[in-house]
């Protein structure tokens, strides 16, 4: 099976973040380290055929040569734009350039007919008016600023993601694998487990009194807890609003203040590396501070996560606390689902604040279902069998779109990883690679810039090379003046 390796420039919170394959280019391989055993990548790499891989060269460089290892591959231009081999285009969802350009065109000519046709592939209880597909105004001498998709149409998120796919009959298939701060932790859902407990959190949200348009505000770490709480909220129609679990105290309270959620839902703390981040003592001191500003929760669900910190030693507030594992596993794992207009609330994203007061981002349901979905599928040309990880925190838009609801809505098996990409050495990333075959790998310039000064990229694409020399191993190699390894700066690259 094909292996990729996706990178992008965008930036995290940024909504229109999008990724590509990169260009084949060639490289020369680095010798291998003689602490990576060539066995360790034939186990991980033996399946695949090809990698596209994103690095970096120095800025004043001239142009690498544009090829396929194997065989030539003329450039079609100055700028080393190539165009992919006949088996790459041939398995691919869009084909080749001529097709993407007829699509987008009738996007552009027909938006309505377009977006429609797609969204017809979704579940609707209702469908929408067709006169009100997409509807916007952006001229403030015209009236109020508004965006609206497939007004009039019913649908649900979290039906979508993944009752659907339980109902088609593939609830035996892995939705969710999660792999913890150490690399003996490990945990698994299929479409009918996820369905289960998204079930019964929701069920556990409904009996404290969260309702439709009620806000949820979710503090939680790269626990598959995240996405199950993101998917209980959608599924009861309640507004999430994820917070980084990075953020500060002061941060949370901001958030809190402004959207006034009725629940906090957390975990008591996280370990990432060696790091011990007691989160549940962050949200106490952002619930103090809120609460000086006026606005009090009076439940904060927290969810004992065991591997960081026990029970006995989380600080405990009767009455507002409660834990996780002590109520929602009790709830009915069948919960009806909100039937919700494709322009209500599905959740409130805040800008991270750092050019002043955060501001709450809210997308609405349908257009940003179809979105997500669309996106995905075809930026990552994804196929059923394919192992997908993007290494975003649920707490960024990329995180909302390509962990959580873009895989999801397509069926996919998606990769949750808690702990650091670089614990408790450099080659982790390539070890979960390895550990569940992921075929689809989605990151940031920055984690590849901090392998690269570790030399990992470079020990794992020279071990690809030598054992898969002969086949279509795609790698751009870019290299940038301040970093001198394998390069600094990851630059995007568009077939």
């Amino acid at each position: 099976m094909a292996q990729y390796i996706y990178a992008t420039t965008a930036r995290c919170c940024c909504s229109s973040a999008r990724a590509h394959p990169a260009i084949p280019l060639q490289a020369p391989a680095p010798a291998p380290s003689s602490s990576r055993s060539p066995l360790r990548w034939r186990s991980a790499m033996g399946a695949s055929d090809r990698l596209a891989v994103a690095a970096a060269r120095p800025r004043h460089a001239a142009p690498c040569a544009a090829t396929v290892l194997g065989e030539p591959l003329p450039a079609s231009d100055d700028h080393g734009l190539v165009h992919p081999s006949a088996d790459f285009a041939a398995q691919a969802l869009v084909s080749s350039p001529q097709q993407y350009l007829e699509m987008y065109q009738r996007s552009i000519d027909d938006p309505a007919g377009f977006w429609s046709e797609i969204a017809e592939t979704f579940y609707w209880k209702q469908k929408w008016s067709p006169e009100e597909v997409c509807n916007e105004n952006l001229d403030v001498t015209k009236g109020p600023i508004k965006i609206e998709w497939f007004k009039g149409g019913k649908t649900n998120i979290c039906h979508n993601a993944v009752d659907r796919y339980v109902e088609a009959g593939d609830g035996a298939k892995i939705a969710m694998y999660w792999e913890g701060n150490e690399p003996d932790q490990d945990g698994k859902l299929t479409y009918s487990e996820l369905l289960d407990k998204v079930c019964q959190l929701a069920n556990y949200l409904k009996s404290v009194g969260v309702e439709k348009g009620d806000a949820v505000v979710i503090y939680l770490p790269m626990l598959m807890e995240l996405p199950i709480a993101m998917l209980a909220c959608a599924r009861i129609g309640a507004v999430h609003s994820v917070v980084f679990a990075g953020f500060s105290a002061d941060a949370i309270a901001q958030r809190i203040t402004d959207c006034k959620p009725k629940v906090v839902i957390t975990c008591n703390a996280v370990k990432r590396g060696q790091k011990l981040i007691p989160l549940k003592d962050i949200v106490d001191a952002s619930l103090v501070e809120s609460a000086k500003n006026g606005v009090t929760v009076g439940i904060c669900l927290t969810y004992e996560n065991q591997l960081a910190m026990k029970k006995e030693d989380t600080q405990w507030i009767a009455g507002r606390d409660v834990w996780w594992q002590d109520v929602v596993p009790n709830f009915p794992t069948r919960c009806d689902v909100e039937w919700v207009d494709a322009e209500d609330p599905l959740f409130l994203l805040y800008t991270s604040g750092s050019t002043g007061k955060p501001k709450g981002v809210l997308h609405t349901t349908g257009g940003y279902m179809v979105y997500a979905a669309t996106t995905f599928k075809h930026a990552f040309d994804y196929k059923p069998t394919d192992i997908y990880w993007c290494t975003a925190d649920c707490g960024w838009i990329t995180g909302h779109s390509y962990v959580t609801y873009g895989p999801l809505l397509n069926g996919a098996t998606v990769l949750v990883y808690e702990g650091a990409p670089n614990y408790p050495d450099p080659g982790r990333c390539w070890d979960i690679v390895d550990k569940y075959g992921v075929t689809i790998f989605y990151t940031a310039p920055t984690l590849i810039r901090s392998l690269m000064r570790d030399g990992s990229v470079e020990v794992w694409v020279s071990q690809l090379i030598q054992l898969h020399g002969g086949g279509s191993i795609m790698l751009s190699v870019i290299r940038d003046a301040p970093y001198q390894t394998l390069g600094g700066r990851l630059k995007l690259v568009v077939l």
